[in-house]
């Protein structure tokens, strides 16, 4: 019978696979923008980081996508993920008012159980 994934790994699993998601999801050939910068030259998916506008501690938005985004790095990790341009980005794409209602929904306790991240899990593999 095969191992049962710990919590701490199926959350690592759920990370891993939402990221490729992410940072695919609107590649071309394999190559992304930045959704922030908009630089002009387009990275390959693998080096560019799935951006959260609201932080991954909040569980009730970390696998939300209308809330993660490829960002370059220079955005995502050295300009604190560029929250108010990201977040003008998300009411542009998604109609207005979609940053704050992220916000809000972010501060609403939020529990997965094991069943919901191997669900996730299987939707994103």
């Amino acid at each position: 019978m095969p191992r049962k994934i710990s919590r701490k790994g199926l959350v690592k699993k759920l990370d891993r696979l939402f990221s490729i998601y992410i940072r695919t999801r609107h590649a071309k050939e394999g190559m992304v923008r930045c959704v922030t910068c908009k630089d002009p030259l387009p990275k390959h998916w693998k080096e560019v980081d799935a951006g959260h506008f609201v932080s991954r501690r909040h569980y009730a938005t970390r696998w939300n996508q209308q809330n993660v985004h490829a960002q370059c790095k220079s955005c995502n990790g050295f300009h604190g993920g560029q929250n108010y341009i990201m977040g003008k980005y998300i009411d542009k794409t998604y109609g207005e008012g979609t940053a704050d209602e992220l916000i809000t929904m972010s501060r609403q306790i939020k529990k997965f159980s094991n069943q919901d991240l191997e669900d996730l899990i299987k939707q994103y593999t």
